[in-house]
């Protein structure tokens, strides 16, 4: 996560129906208009930074990749579509697994009927494709929601997503990665920082909800055997790394539309910005676009 750049979490609430995004009438600053050589000195100019970050992230990588690992020795159990299941049995027997943590929507304690908008705009990215290329690396993927699994079941059948989708409802999983925030549970803690800590950084959004509340992350899990280690987890922002849309806008001369980038000025008004209660739910698009 950036703290730099306010990126405020969604709202935990009921969302209206039909949320049709409109572009506001607005004036958007575009990019000098120069000649091709002009524009190829400073395309190059870019590439030499672009090739440094590039060197950088694979620097990054490979500090990743030196982290310790941690052995889990607690038994978390898991509710799924076949029953109860281990974390070891999320593995699906490949080598590596990786937990994407999906928030829920709440209400004076009672899990609603679907899942964060936000969150389900990301998993949508590869929840209805397959994963055929992280399988063929021994890594398997699954989303884990605090969500009893009679609310997951529908709302992914909604989806129509074919990831793996587990619940972690009455086991420690989720206080214990941070996801699920309650100080009458454990201390508040997220992304490594403590309530003061946000407070200090300007990120105190992260805490506005109404306790026990969700916060989404992504979390890397190694067994040997039976035996499983916890390697990585990242919270906030850091879940963007694995790509998706906002990778896509970024390689563009307007970028995410977001109203914290530089240059000023390049945000159209179309779609929602991050955290928005505008953000549709997938399947919403496609009603959009049918009415």
């Amino acid at each position: 996560m950036m703290s730099e750049q306010r990126n405020p979490m969604p709202e935990h609430k009921v969302l209206p129906k039909k949320r049709h995004c409109t572009m506001k009438t607005t004036h958007i600053e575009l990019p000098k208009i120069v000649s091709r050589a002009e524009w190829l000195v400073a395309r190059k100019e870019l590439l030499a930074k672009e090739k440094a970050a590039t060197r950088a992230r694979d620097a990054l990588n490979a500090e990743r990749r030196r982290l310790p690992m941690e052995r889990i020795e607690k038994d978390y159990v898991f509710d799924g579509p076949n029953g109860k299941a281990s974390l070891l049995d999320l593995f699906e027997g490949r080598l590596q697994l990786v937990i994407y943590h999906f928030m829920w929507l709440w209400e004076e304690g009672k899990p609603l009927d679907e899942g964060c908008p936000s969150c389900s705009a990301f998993a949508d990215h590869i929840a209805r494709g397959h994963l055929t290329h992280l399988h063929a690396r021994g890594t398997s993927l699954a989303l884990v929601s605090r969500a009893p699994m009679a609310k997951i079941a529908p709302f992914k059948a909604r989806m129509r997503w074919k990831v793996p989708w587990h619940s972690s409802f009455g086991s420690d999983f989720n206080y214990d990665f941070h996801v699920t925030l309650d100080e009458s549970v454990a201390p508040l803690e997220y992304n490594y920082r403590t309530k003061a800590e946000h407070d200090q950084t300007g990120t105190s959004y992260y805490f506005d909800d109404e306790q026990p509340f969700d916060r989404p992350g992504l979390s890397c899990f190694l067994r040997e055997g039976d035996k499983v280690f916890h390697t990585y987890s990242t919270y906030g922002r850091g879940g963007e790394t694995v790509g998706g849309a906002y990778y896509f806008l970024d390689l563009t001369a307007l970028g995410r539309q977001e109203d914290w980038e530089e240059p000023k000025g390049r945000t159209t008004g179309l779609g929602a910005t991050a955290g928005s209660e505008k953000i549709l739910y997938p399947d919403e698009y496609e009603e959009a676009k049918s009415s």
